[in-house]
């Protein structure tokens, strides 16, 4: 029995055509209501944005973060995020890691796909394939290392592919006496200023991805190197040789890639100290100027690094350097040569006097060159030099003076005995050649390596 209710209809079962046009019906509901939820979230980010993000979006960014990294902390401060520019701002970022922290006074991120990150449907790669950062007043402390880097203003354009920092800088956390005391051993300190560097046509996507670090250009400009070197310590005891040229670059897993090089009107301060304040014994190049090109871990067996550079040493003569080294040597491997213009040699005793105890009464130089090859670790080549009244003086080890009866016959006999006081081509065009026959020692570093092998040769030049 059916009993009739007040208010109810009975309606007939809708057809296909009446099915179709609820589903349509539906369509543009959901659609409009999509829309105007829509226009209301981008009204409000629009009005308050800036609060959503700083009391929201960074506290969810900085609990994914620690999750993400165990032991590590993100701080953000203020943010602000103008969707129109597409611009995210965030003032005062640090960022805790082991023995690592990094300050940055602020960020402004542009470009970046919020959606496909939020969403997890791009890569990191693709999330930032159109993105552009700059960040002002960077700092990161290694408290360990007891060093630190500042950056004026770092800029990177994915779509540029270009990286720009801007007086940035390699200093120490301590003084010097401070910093030589720490350790038991012989170390050097290093103060770095780059007052501007560009990178170009850098691929970001590949080293987003982790494929391969490269880059067209590097250059450099007007950068400074300060080195200083406590030698009243001992060296530390010898473990593992260091790393050459090439074994540095092979020890960088994904391929790496700097097509050019450049350094213009560089600085480089050599400086040793024989005890805790001391005059250190100093060796300068001014206006350095240097052109490296090919540097690459990966390549053909006859692919190398071809450099070329010069600096004024001792801001009293010209030396001139190119150098070809193999980056897939099955051992230590390069060829090296270059000149040194017309110098007075007396210029070198504010670092031989202290360095080596030795002072130059007189000398001139009206020319050098050399050229070295090195195969499996020896080198061998040949010293040329033109001088004239070379005189030296040998110093006493503790007073750093000429006095002293002993120091008298040791100059006596180097002048005499050992030293070669002019070598100058003679009538028939023949003079004495300084050759060079080294072998690298375990414990020397690539620089030091190239450097004895040399001195080898000048040595043999002004010996008798």
């Amino acid at each position: 029995m059916k009993f009739y209710q007040p208010g109810r209809l009975a309606r007939p079962r809708p057809g296909k055509k009446g099915r179709s046009r609820s589903r349509r019906r539906l369509v543009v509901w959901v659609g409009i209501s999509f829309g105007v939820v829509a226009l209301v979230v981008a009204g409000f980010v629009f009005g308050f944005g800036g609060a959503i993000l700083s009391h929201f979006g960074k506290a969810k960014a900085e609990r994914a973060f620690a999750k993400a990294y165990p032991g590590s902390v993100l701080r953000i401060g203020e943010l602000d995020y103008a969707m129109g520019a597409n611009r995210l701002v965030a003032q005062q970022v640090v960022l805790g890691a082991t023995n690592t922290t990094l300050e940055i006074g602020q960020v402004t991120l542009t470009g970046v796909r919020w959606a496909r990150l939020l969403w997890g449907q791009a890569a990191l790669a693709e999330v930032l394939d159109r993105a552009s950062l700059e960040a002002a007043n960077l700092k990161v402390v290694f408290p360990e290392m007891q060093y630190g880097i500042r950056c004026a203003r770092l800029q990177a354009s994915v779509v540029d592919s270009e990286l720009i920092a801007e007086k940035a800088e390699l200093q120490p956390l301590v003084e010097d006496e401070a910093l030589f005391a720490a350790g038991a051993f012989r170390t050097t300190r290093y103060r770095v200023v780059l007052p501007e560097c560009r990178v170009r046509g850098l691929e970001y996507g590949d080293a987003l991805r982790g494929r391969s670090y490269r880059a067209r250009s590097v250059w450099l400009s007007r950068p400074g190197l300060d080195a200083l070197i406590n030698r009243d310590k001992p060296p530390r005891p010898f473990v593992k040789s260091p790393l050459m040229v090439h074994e540095a670059l092979a020890a960088i897993q994904p391929p790496f890639q700097v097509d050019q090089l450049s350094i213009t009107n560089g600085l480089i301060t050599y400086a040793e100290r024989a005890s805790p304040g001391a005059d250190p014994a100093v060796l300068t190049f001014d206006a350095v100027t240097l052109s490296v090109a090919g540097i690459a871990n990966q390549g053909a067996a006859t692919a190398a690094i071809e450099l070329r550079g010069q600096g004024d040493l001792m801001r009293a003569g010209t030396l001139e350097v190119a150098m070809s080294i193999p980056i897939t040597p099955s051992d230590l491997a390069l060829h090296y040569s270059g000149s040194l213009s017309a110098m007075d040699l007396t210029r070198l005793d504010a670092f031989l006097g202290l360095a080596e105890h030795v002072r130059i009464h007189s000398g001139t130089a009206q020319e050098a060159a050399f050229d070295i090859e090195v195969h499996a670790g020896q080198a061998i080549g040949r010293v040329r030099a033109i001088y004239d009244d070379l005189k030296v003086t040998v110093l006493d080890q503790q007073t750093g003076t000429e006095q002293g009866f002993d120091n008298r016959v040791a100059s006596f006999l180097a002048n005499v005995l050992k030293i070669r006081t002019a070598n100058a081509p003679d009538a028939l065009g023949s003079m004495k050649h300084g050759d060079v026959n080294y072998v690298r020692a375990p414990e020397e570093t690539f620089l030091e390596f190239v450097w004895f092998a040399l001195r080898s040769g000048v040595m043999d030049v002004i010996s008798h």
